[in-house]
This record gives structure tokens, C-alpha cells and sequence, in this order.
């Protein structure tokens, strides 16, 4: 199954979303970096906990990288790759990508992504 998100970010902004699949929700950070706008997995390579300090707040005091809320691990926003913290060299998954001027993002085969992103409403 493939579920459409619309996208409404401007260049800099990560934002979070629950998307619907069935009789469950995936947690996604939405990211518009480099002229791409990409959907991670809203979930540390870590410790598998959610990014997201408060609602929508993925940056650091720099606000040049997304940065988990648990343990501090930095990630590039245009990659997904962890450049310090527990996680270094790891990144974050990415379920979409398209180009700067999509204003739909398709995340496909969604009931292929890993359990553990899934999570039960």
C-alpha cells in the first residue's frame, strides 16, 4: 500500500507526522534539505526512541541538525547520517524522497517497512 503525504515545508524545516496505515500509525519526520524533501523514520538508530523533543522540535540549539531527544545524537537533515552521538555512522531510515517541487510525497509498500516503525493505535 502506498500512502500519499502532502507537503507543505519550507527549505530548513523538519516537521513530524503520524501516517495512517490501516489499524496503525508510522511515526515520520519530514525534512526539506537540499532541494529534496525526504521522510525519515521517526525513530534513533539508537535506541529506536522518537526524535522529537516536543511537538515538531527535531533541531538542535544550531538548528542545522535533527537531533534525538534522548541521548543527543546530531543527523544531517539532506542524508540521515549520524555525525556524533551513540549512533555515529548510522542513519536514520528513509521511507521517500522527491524533489523540492513535489507537493505530494509517496511512501510505498508501507506494510513493507520494519515492525518495530509501525506502531499500534
Amino acid at each position: 500500500m502506498d500512502v500519499r503525504v502532502a507537503l507543505d515545508l519550507a527549505e530548513g524545516t523538519a516537521v513530524g507526522r503520524e501516517i495512517s496505515v490501516g489499524t496503525h500509525s508510522l511515526p515520520v519526520i519530514l525534512v526539506r534539505a537540499g532541494g529534496v524533501v525526504r521522510a525519515y523514520l521517526n525513530s534513533c538508530p539508537h535506541a529506536g526512541v522518537r526524535l522529537d523533543w516536543t511537538p515538531d522540535d527535531f533541531h538542535d540549539v544550531t538548528g542545522e541538525f535533527l537531533q534525538c531527544s534522548m541521548h543527543g545524537a546530531l543527523f544531517e537533515p539532506a542524508t540521515g547520517n549520524c555525525i556524533a552521538g551513540p549512533c555515529r555512522g548510522q542513519r536514520l531510515i528513509c521511507v521517500a524522497a522527491a524533489p523540492d517541487t513535489a507537493t505530494t510525497l509517496i511512501i510505498a509498500d508501507v506494510e513493507k517497512l520494519p515492525a518495530s516503525a509501525v506502531f499500534r493505535r
